[in-house]
């Protein structure tokens, strides 16, 4: 009797232990999956925030290699190289004609009077026009006006008296420059076409031989500089980066200098655009961009290019304090909100897999256990069995 309640007992600890095990067990593997899902969610927010961090940085770096290359137009404009600039333009385009005017002379100087030579290669001058406003003329080393295509009034005239508004004898330097050189540049002030102001000016002459023409033209130093901006401008414009990255550039008086994207903007005043939350963005970016040299970030909801719809986007300005740009380039919300969704897949994923992985090797303990005590419990009672009736 005393044997009966003994292996009794011993069932009961037996079975009470495999209980406890497999408690132990269940708790281990739900502290495991509870611990690994705690760690999956802090990871997700560490990588939601430093995906935003990295987002901008890499936004910043965008805007300030943009500001780089606006600079380096930039330094083109100043007094120290401006001139220069306007130099090498003039001889360029003079160049080019004189390579037209020595060739037709070649060709012609055999077949044509000397007279018709002239007349149709004054004619070609005449209608050699470049950029906006560049033109050529034409006088003798008399200072005596050939052929001005704009101030048709000046023709036949003697102008070696003629004085800009500081008192140069404009037409005398380029006899002088001429006689010396065979070609040279004289710096004064001529106003521009339909204008009476006088405006700083630079002009090219050289000495066509055959005919001892002085041919003469030149641009404004203003007009130089708007041009390297406009170069900017479209250097800046054809940039492209990832998907959809572009930059736009705007003033501090939210006037648009140019938006590749939606051009209908361009040289309006966005002060009172708003979005569709009733924010007035770019009034933030110039509030941004005033407030820190090194740029900032402005949140607001924006299409995204090929879509109609405006979403969530976070942008990044910069102003470039000598020409008063805002150079700005953004990221949409929902593409960085895609690789946080992949993230979170991931990490689902990876827990799903830890339980399964987890739940079988539970399963195989408690197997494993369960026929060790098993085992020794069939021990035990042959055992018993044995003191008992042998």
């Amino acid at each position: 009797m005393t044997k009966t309640i003994s292996v009794s007992m011993r069932t009961k600890v037996l079975i009470i232990s495999i209980f406890v095990v497999f408690f132990l067990a269940v708790a281990s593997l739900i502290a495991t999956i509870v611990t690994v899902n705690t760690i999956n969610k802090s990871n997700i927010d560490e990588y939601k925030h430093d995906i935003y961090k990295k987002t901008e940085i890499e936004l910043q770096n965008y805007v300030q290699v943009t500001i780089q290359t606006i600079d380096s137009f930039y330094k083109r404009t100043l007094p120290s190289k401006i001139k220069q600039e306007v130099k090498n333009h003039l001889t360029q385009r003079m160049d080019f004609l004189f390579s037209i005017l020595e060739e037709n002379y070649k060709i012609y100087k055999n077949s044509m009077s000397k007279e018709e030579l002239k007349h149709n290669l004054i004619k070609i001058i005449k209608s050699a026009k470049y950029a906006n406003s560049g033109y050529f003329w034409v006088n003798d080393f008399d200072a005596v006006m050939i052929m001005h295509p704009i101030l048709e009034e000046l023709n036949n005239k003697n102008l070696m008296n003629q004085k800009d508004e500081n008192g140069k004898e404009l037409f005398k330097a380029f006899v002088t420059v001429s006689k010396k050189q065979g070609s040279g540049f004289v710096d004064y002030l001529w106003p521009k076409p339909g204008l009476k102001k006088a405006e700083e000016k630079i002009s090219y002459v050289k000495v066509f031989e055959p005919f001892n023409w002085i041919i003469g033209t030149g641009d404004y130093v203003q007009e130089v500089t708007k041009k390297i901006k406009k170069d900017a401008i479209k250097t800046i414009s054809e940039i492209r980066y990832g998907n959809n990255g572009y930059f736009w550039i705007n003033n501090s008086k939210s006037k648009m200098i140019s938006h590749p994207i939606f051009k209908e903007l361009n040289g309006k005043n966005l002060s009172t655009f708003q979005d569709e939350n009733k924010q007035y963005i770019f009034n933030e970016f110039v509030t941004i961009a005033n407030e820190k040299k090194e740029g900032g970030v402005v949140l607001y909801l924006w299409p995204k290019p090929g879509e109609q719809k405006a979403k969530p986007k976070f942008s990044y300005v910069q102003k470039f304090e000598p020409w008063d740009w805002i150079i700005g380039t953004g990221a949409y919300v929902d593409e960085i909100e895609l690789k946080i969704k992949n993230m979170e897949e991931k990490s689902e994923k990876s827990l799903q897999t830890i339980t399964i992985i987890s739940a079988i090797i539970f399963v195989i303990v408690l197997v494993i256990l369960s026929l060790i005590t098993l085992t020794l419990s069939t021990k035990r009672d042959a055992k018993n069995y044995e003191e008992e009736y042998l």
